[in-house]
Formats: structure tokens, C-alpha cells, sequence
């Protein structure tokens, strides 16, 4: 066993995550004996090996969670999984992990996406006071979150960068039904963009939202959101529901203690419609608008260089002037305030934005003035809308079918980077199952995606001198819409009553990734009532971003003293000949649940990837063949009637061109304890793990160190209905790192210990 699996960077959790090697072990015994030791469930089985009374233990598990549901909920049990129709969870051939909005309030988070911590596989950080970024499994990279995000019925990814913005797209606790988070790749189903896996959030039935609900969510640093909920009855069969959101974001602060200036708010409203037009027929209807307003800074005093012929080809930054006299080179070569460009080539309106500690605008004097910190500011705006309707019914050759229309509508503004663009998108799906005689179930479907953008870019002010003059990001205006066409089939055949083999594929014509054909192949074997074994082949394929293929990234400016002295940009164009990632994905594992208290799932992956997007030396990205490996343990127990504990482990190592890169973090973990302290109070401790993580850049590269995060709270239910949370979070330390957005920000922002309050009233 390599001792690359220990856990280093953090003397503190060298010793404690040494446990991995107990993890394992221990695992394994666990899972040998709940396979050997006698199982009551196992015992009612006949010679045959068929079940001839009594429940299984996740059937009888399940039923324990029935018994709260009222009627209507009763039929949303299954998840859709991998399959293309909907089944229990426990039988799908893929590592499924089910949050229930219980699951977010009960554990003090903010949002659906905050809760995707404790989910093994799925690594949840925070750069800024206003969003939280997911990446799933190894080799997700930062800018693209590579698997696909469905919220209510909808593809919510961006062309422009490849990825969702969960906190924007969010819902209000009280109107999510679930969020199935599948890891491993779904393409035969999915489609295009779910490589390393889906999230799917479901949203409720209007008919379960009657009443009023809300939720307040108080923090000590002034951090606030409010959620209300009104739902109602229009007619015997017709219901409908309106929401409203509103969020406030405190002002952070950057890892060297200065302001972030990142704070602002997020308004958000919402409805949905549901109708019975027969007794095998239904329509919903749902929309939303959000608006969110932000400030962000970009520290331009990073990104002015300073290039000495004997220095060699390495740019010294400006700011850090005072600091190059050990470099051989007498001060007056290069810090003669003459290189730096004359305040007057800067715009009168640029003062407003144009600002520093000292509140100088002008350069201080060289080498004798202090170097101070410029920091060039705006508005960063999120502007969208969208309207989703499905009809959905079964015919009387057992056909279930849905029609699903989505239009969605953003405008996303980087004031601080001159940079918006505008996402018009339309879809039209078609999706199908039915049985076919006793041992088949065809899953298909059809669906087109049209997108339209429009893009804009400006030289900021700060910019604005030297010859040429050019954004920090240049769009090529000459790619302004896509179309997407896809189909799929897929055979779930039963094999026995134990063993399940589901083949398919998906065929897609993409303008931005060509024709793809993507098949995939699943088997599960339910060894008893208490084992479910999976094993699954998959070709997933990731198109490249517009960003990655159509836009030249120039984040500095160079002042070189040759030739008489001169500034010119350092640019990395995009590749427009990048092809699309094709990825050859294995994976195995097991489901095993002794008895309806403990559920243990253990999974273990591994995937080849061609064309893989990676930054690049001399232009902004370009293709490598990767390989990313791991797996993922997971344990959820029930030791009490009053205590239950969730746990979870995840190793990931990735490889490029055969070495090894540390842009994902290699171990994490999780554990979750809710302990019932009596019938109105329950205590609630989350502890989170995170390996260190190194962000490459060319000129900014950082490493977030290892960190521990502990999480305490305490919940009251004064009454039926309504929740009382006190949460303390990050309380090992004042302050810690989880990420930055290389290539646009050249500081990390610190995720700082929070105190909150959580006051939620269901329907």
C-alpha cells in the first residue's frame, strides 16, 4: 500500500487521517460479515433462493421513512438513476446519494448546493462571499464543472464557461423534493456533459405545497437570506404555488486581511402550476426571475510586470519592486517611475473605479514611495428568467412519456473585467419507457437545444494605455449560436430475479462537438437481500467551452526596457480546433445493508480520457490525455432511536500525460451526527475534511492548504411545523482557503468562522 494514500500539508492532519489505512481495513471486514452472518430477511428464503415472506432490510428501511409521508408522497419514492425510468435507488446500477430538504435545514446550510459537502465524491468550496463551487469526483478541473446539472426540469450549464451557477439557480428549501446526486458518468441517458456524474434536483408537486412556509437565515457577519412560499388550490385537480427569495452577501476578506469588496444581493421569485387534464394524464408549468448585484475587485497592482533583459524571461511584478534588489540588476534599471505609464493616460471617469489603501490615484514615487495596492472596481450582474412546462402521461400499453419545453434567458455582466454576455437557450425533449414482453424495459427519447449568445467586451480603464489596447477577455463574435440533436435507447433487461443488465446509447449532433456516439453498459446483481453488486462501462463525452475555444485570455501587462522600453500584453488565445473529451469510464460497487439501520456503499472508478482540456503555456488550453482514479465509502447508521451517524471517504488521483496533478484534492471526508437530545431538541455536529489542492497558472498559481472544518449546532421544534436552528461553523480556526478562479482573480478570498440562526416554518 503506497503511502501517497496519507493525507499531508497539515502537521495536525498528518496523525488524524491516518485512519484511511483503518478505513479500508475495516470496511472490509464489515462488509465480509454482513455477507456471512446469519440474516434473519435472509432466512424466509426458500431453496430456490426466492423471497417467500417478509421484507428485505432496504425495503424495511424504506418503510420506516413511508410512515411520515402523507399519500401523494407515496409515489415519489424512486429516483430516475441511470435506467431512464424511475426505480428505488438502492436498485440502481450506479453510487446514488438522495438529499432530502431535511437534510439542508437540519444541518444549518445555507442553500441545496451547501449540502453537496457531505456527499462522498463531490468536493464543495467557496472563493467569495456569494457562491459556492462543486466539482465532482478527479479531473474536474475549476472553470468547468464537468458533470451535468438539472434543477426543476432543466439544463442549467453556461456555454460561455462550461459550468452552473448553483447559487443563482437555487430553489427555496420548502419546494425541493429531492436532489439526486449520481456519481459516475450517464451519457447513454444523460447526454452530452454528464461525465463525471449528474445532479438532479427535483422539485415538489404544487399540491404538497399548500399553506405558507418560510425560512430566515440570519449570520453574525451580516450575511442574511429570506424564503417565503404560498401555495394554494385553483380547482379540484389544479394547484399552484409562488415563491420569493431574498438574499443579502456580507463584504469578505482577501487572504492578506484586506476588504474583498464582494458583497451585494440576490432577489429571486418564482411560481409553479400543476393540473390533471385525466387520470393518466398531467401539465405543470413553472418559471422564475432572479437578479443578483455584486461588487468585485480585480487587484490591478498584480498585474502590471516588469521584464529586464539580464532577468531573463521571467516578469518581476511592479507591486513587489522594493523587493528586487536581490536580484542582479541595480534598482534605477527598473523602477524608474518613467516605465510605469503617466496618471494622464488614464480617463477622468476611471477615478471613480480607480482606488488604492491611501486613496492615491496617481503612481507613488519610485524607489523611495511605498508601494501601495490598486484596485480596480464594478459591478458584477446576474440577470435571468425562465419558463419550463412537461406533460406527462401513461397509455394503455403501459407507455409512460413525458414532453418537456424549457426557454431560459441570462445576463451575466464582469463589470470588473469588461466582460458580459447574453444566453438565450430553447429545448424540446421527449422521453419514453415501457415494458417489452417480461424481461425487457426500453427507455428512448428525442430532443433538440437551440442557444444564442451575445457578447460584448470592453478595454477597462486601467487597460487603457499601450498599443494595441485589449480586453482582459476577447470573445470571437463570429460563434453566436449552437444546435444540439440527440437520441437515445436503451434495453434494461431482467436477467433472473437477482441479476439486471441495462445496454444503450446516445447519438448527438453538436455544432460545438460534432457527431458523438456514446454507449454505455450497466449490470446489477442483488446476491440477497441484503447485497447489490453494480458494475458499469461508459463513453462519456464533454464539449469544450466557449470560453475554452473562442476566447484569448490576456490578464497582464509587460513593461520591457529593450529597445528604448515599451509595454505590450501577455495574451493566451483560446483553440477553436479543440475537439470534444472522450472519456472511457469503469466502475464498480457495492450496496449493502445488513439490517434496516446501517447502509453501507462502497464504489471505485476509473477513467481514460482523450482530448482532455487542460491550461495551457502558450495559448489558453489545449488537449492531454488524463487518467483520474478513486473511490468513494459511505455509511449511513442508525444507532439509536435517538442517534444517527453519516459518514463518508473519497480518494481521487488523477494523472496527465502520465503525471501526476493535484488540481482535485486527493482524500476527503465527512461525519455527520444527529443526536435527538428529546423530542424538541436535536444536536448536530458535521465534520469535514479536505485534502491541500494546487491551482495552476502561469502567473498566478496558488496552493490551498489541507483544512478541517467543524460544524456544531443545535435545532428546537417549539411545535409541529416549525425548526429553531443555532449553528456554529468553521470552528477549528478563525479563517481558512477552499479556492480561487485562476486567470481572473490573483488572490484568494478566506472562508471565516460563522455563527448563524436558522428560522424555518413548513406548510
Amino acid at each position: 500500500m503506497s503511502s501517497a494514500f496519507f493525507i499531508s500539508g497539515h502537521p495536525r492532519f498528518d496523525r488524524i487521517f491516518r485512519f484511511g489505512y483503518i478505513v479500508r481495513l475495516c470496511s472490509l471486514v464489515f462488509f465480509a460479515l454482513a455477507y456471512l452472518l446469519p440474516n434473519p430477511a435472509r432466512a424466509q428464503n426458500n431453496k430456490d433462493g426466492n423471497r417467500t415472506s417478509g421484507l428485505s432490510p432496504f425495503e424495511q428501511a424504506e418503510l420506516l421513512r413511508l410512515i411520515d409521508l402523507d399519500i401523494r408522497n407515496l409515489s415519489k419514492i424512486p429516483v430516475q438513476g441511470v435506467l431512464g425510468y424511475d426505480q428505488e435507488y438502492w436498485r440502481n446500477p450506479a453510487s446514488v446519494h438522495v438529499i432530502r430538504p431535511e437534510d439542508i435545514t437540519l444541518n444549518g446550510y445555507l442553500n441545496s448546493v451547501e449540502a453537496l459537502r457531505g456527499v462522498p465524491g463531490m468536493h464543495v468550496t467557496r472563493g467569495l462571499a456569494y457562491d459556492n463551487f462543486a466539482s465532482m469526483r478527479n479531473f474536474s478541473g475549476f472553470s468547468t464543472q464537468k458533470f451535468l446539472g438539472k434543477i426543476g426540469g432543466r439544463e442549467v450549464s453556461q456555454l460561455m464557461l462550461g459550468s452552473a451557477n448553483y447559487s443563482v439557480d437555487d430553489y427555496p428549501i420548502a419546494v425541493i423534493d429531492r436532489i439526486e446526486v449520481i456519481r459516475g458518468p450517464g451519457a447513454s441517458i444523460w447526454g452530452t456533459n454528464a461525465v463525471n456524474g449528474v445532479i438532479n434536483l427535483v422539485t415538489k408537486h404544487s399540491g404538497d405545497t399548500q399553506g405558507d412556509s418560510f425560512r430566515m437565515v440570519m449570520q453574525d457577519n451580516g450575511t442574511f437570506m429570506g424564503d417565503y412560499v404560498h401555495g394554494g388550490q385553483i380547482s379540484e385537480d389544479s394547484f399552484y404555488r409562488v415563491w420569493a427569495r431574498n438574499q443579502e452577501y456580507a463584504e469578505g476578506t482577501l487572504n492578506s486581511g484586506l476588504p474583498a469588496r464582494d458583497d451585494g444581493y440576490l432577489r429571486k421569485t418564482g411560481f409553479r402550476i400543476d393540473k390533471e387534464l385525466g387520470s393518466d394524464l398531467n401539465l405543470y408549468v413553472a418559471g422564475g426571475f432572479a437578479t443578483r448585484r455584486l461588487e468585485h475587485v480585480l487587484d490591478f497592482s498584480n498585474r502590471l510586470f516588469y521584464l529586464e533583459n539580464s532577468v531573463g524571461a521571467n516578469p518581476v511584478p511592479l507591486a513587489f519592486a522594493q523587493q528586487l534588489s536581490t536580484l542582479p540588476v541595480a534598482h534605477p534599471s527598473y523602477v524608474d517611475p518613467l516605465t510605469l505609464p503617466p496618471p494622464s493616460s488614464y480617463s477622468p471617469a476611471a477615478a471613480t473605479f480607480w482606488s488604492s489603501p491611501n486613496g492615491l490615484i496617481s503612481y507613488p514615487s519610485l524607489p523611495g514611495g511605498q508601494i501601495s495596492r490598486y484596485e480596480y472596481y464594478d459591478v458584477m450582474k446576474n440577470d435571468s428568467a425562465n419558463l419550463v412546462g412537461k406533460l406527462e402521461g401513461i397509455t394503455n400499453q403501459d407507455l409512460e412519456w413525458s414532453v418537456t419545453g424549457f426557454a431560459d434567458y441570462s445576463d451575466i455582466y464582469m463589470g470588473h473585467l469588461g466582460f458580459e454576455w447574453e444566453q438565450t437557450q430553447y429545448d424540446l425533449s421527449f422521453d419514453a419507457n415501457r415494458p417489452v414482453g417480461d424481461f425487457h424495459r426500453l427507455s428512448f427519447g428525442l430532443s433538440a437545444q437551440r442557444t444564442e449568445l451575445d457578447v460584448a467586451t470592453r478595454v477597462i480603464e486601467p487597460f487603457q494605455f499601450g498599443f494595441p489596447q485589449v480586453p482582459i477577455l476577447d470573445y470571437d463574435q463570429a460563434y453566436t449560436s449552437f444546435d444540439r440533436f440527440n437520441a437515445y435507447l436503451q434495453d434494461s433487461i431482467t436477467l433472473s430475479d437477482q441479476l439486471l443488465l441495462s445496454i444503450g446509447a446516445k447519438f448527438e449532433e453538436n455544432d460545438l462537438a460534432g457527431f458523438g456516439f456514446q454507449p454505455g453498459m450497466r449490470t446489477s446483481w442483488m446476491a440477497n437481500e441484503s447485497n447489490v453488486f453494480w458494475a458499469g462501462y461508459s463513453k462519456a463525452h464533454r464539449q469544450p467551452s466557449l470560453r475554452e475555444r473562442y476566447t484569448t485570455l490576456t490578464p497582464y501587462k509587460v513593461w520591457s526596457s529593450s529597445g528604448g522600453g515599451a509595454w505590450f500584453n501577455q495574451s493566451y488565445p483560446g483553440d477553436s480546433t479543440l475537439d470534444r473529451e472522450e472519456m472511457d469510464a469503469y466502475e464498480l460497487g457495492w450496496r449493502v445493508r445488513p439490517n434496516k439501520d446501517l447502509l453501507v456503499e462502497l464504489s471505485t472508478y476509473y477513467y481514460d480520457t482523450k482530448n482532455a482540456v487542460r491550461a495551457a503555456r502558450n495559448s489558453a488550453y489545449e488537449a492531454k490525455n488524463a487518467e483520474a482514479y478513486g473511490g468513494e465509502l459511505s455509511v449511513d447508521w442508525r444507532v439509536s432511536g435517538i442517534w444517527r451517524l453519516r459518514g463518508g471517504y473519497s480518494q481521487a488521483r488523477g494523472k496527465v500525460e502520465g503525471v501526476r496533478v493535484y488540481d482535485f484534492p486527493e482524500n476527503t471526508a465527512s461525519l455527520s451526527s444527529h443526536f435527538k437530545y428529546s423530542d424538541q431538541i436535536t444536536l448536530v455536529q458535521n465534520l469535514f475534511y479536505s485534502g491541500k489542492t494546487d491551482i495552476p497558472s502561469d502567473y498566478n498559481p496558488i496552493t490551498i492548504p489541507s483544512h478541517l472544518r467543524l460544524d456544531l449546532g443545535v435545532v428546537w421544534e417549539p411545535k409541529e411545523g416549525w425548526e429553531i436552528g443555532v449553528f456554529g461553523r468553521d470552528l477549528l480556526e478563525r479563517h481558512h482557503l477552499e479556492t480561487m478562479y485562476p486567470g481572473v482573480d490573483v488572490e484568494p478570498a478566506r472562508v471565516e468562522r460563522t455563527f448563524l440562526i436558522s428560522i424555518t416554518k413548513d406548510f
